[in-house]
């Protein structure tokens, strides 16, 4: 918490906006740039506690707390609200995760798929069509071993153990922001699927990002699997590649953290969110993501498949749910 005193705030913004509404997360008033001195029900900007910030999802102004202080009242009120100290270890912990020493462009290895026959083969056979050029596919490994090499990757107990069977079953995944290598066993029938090989700490959660065919839009298709927005990406089920900006993999079912991710990464504000899921999650599931994330979220449409367990096998027929 930043130190928003949160009666004491409250008492000061109903003098300028004629509705305050507090969360767990956020001061929520009417916008002073967009609404002022309008009597509305609804409220568009937000002020995070967590963060010295502010954003209003109606006319995207955003900025400080100060500059809205000095919005509301022509002068800065922010040191009766803010703890300065706070405000410090926020600055210096962001700096420090986006400045590290250590931290260096990452190096791909060459993917010499006559060497890595098997896991050529395996590719392209989840890719689902004939001869694709797999030197296209952003952030793709093959020689594991090459990569920690390379990037001079800690080798840790959890990696130690696992290292040399990473090198023969797996291929990985480079993440948007190199935070994270994805990397999934070519092995079908094995209980050991997936590894993440971490390499640097991010303040937000860290996907895989294909392009749509719209920059403007605020459509986005999330999944669970890389192979699930690959499949999409490439044969179009759900027809909202033309509209849609991009594609993401969460590589977990973390999907209200990926959401957050897209919206501080891309600068996306009120997402109209589509999401491939496996059967195996419940619709009531997204019901919570769309019903505590208002903020953020402007439409919700869910997607299964009905012929398999998810977007990333052979054949899809998408049955879909709007929120």
């Amino acid at each position: 918490m930043i130190g928003i005193n949160q009666d004491s705030i409250k008492n000061y913004l109903e003098q300028f906006s004629p509705t305050v509404k507090i969360t767990s997360k956020n001061v929520i008033i009417n916008c002073p740039w967009c609404e002022y001195q309008k009597k509305q029900p609804h409220y568009h900007l937000y002020i995070s506690i967590e963060a010295p910030m502010f954003h209003c999802f109606h006319c995207n102004k955003s900025g400080t707390i100060s500059k809205l202080f000095k919005r509301l009242e022509g002068r800065d009120q922010s040191e009766k609200f803010i703890d300065e100290n706070k405000i410090k270890e926020y600055k210096t912990n962001e700096l420090k995760l986006a400045t590290q020493p250590d931290r260096k462009k990452i190096i791909l290895p060459d993917l010499r798929e006559d060497q890595f026959k098997l896991k050529t083969l395996y590719l392209k056979g989840r890719l689902k069509y004939s001869n694709p050029n797999l030197k296209l596919i952003k952030g793709l490994i093959f020689d594991v071993e090459d990569f920690i090499i390379k990037n001079n990757i800690k080798i840790d107990d959890r990696l130690s153990r696992v290292r040399y069977y990473l090198q023969s079953n797996f291929i990985g995944f480079l993440t948007e922001n190199e935070s994270v290598v994805v990397l999934r066993n070519i092995d079908e029938t094995s209980d050991f699927r997936y590894f993440k090989l971490f390499i640097y700490d991010t303040l937000f959660l860290d996907y895989y990002k294909l392009y749509g065919g719209n920059y403007n839009s605020n459509n986005v298709i999330i999944a669970e699997g890389i192979f699930d927005i690959f499949n999409e990406q490439i044969f179009d089920y759900t027809g909202l590649r033309k509209e849609s900006k991009l594609y993401a993999a969460a590589l977990s079912t973390s999907f209200d953290s990926l959401l957050k991710s897209i919206v501080f990464n891309e600068q996306i504000y009120r997402l109209n969110v589509f999401v491939l899921a496996d059967r195996g999650i419940n619709l009531e599931y997204f019901k919570k993501i769309k019903k505590y994330n208002p903020h953020i979220i402007d439409k919700f449409t869910v997607f299964y498949n009905k012929t398999g367990k998810d977007f990333g096998d052979t054949n899809v027929i998408p049955e879909k749910f709007i929120l």
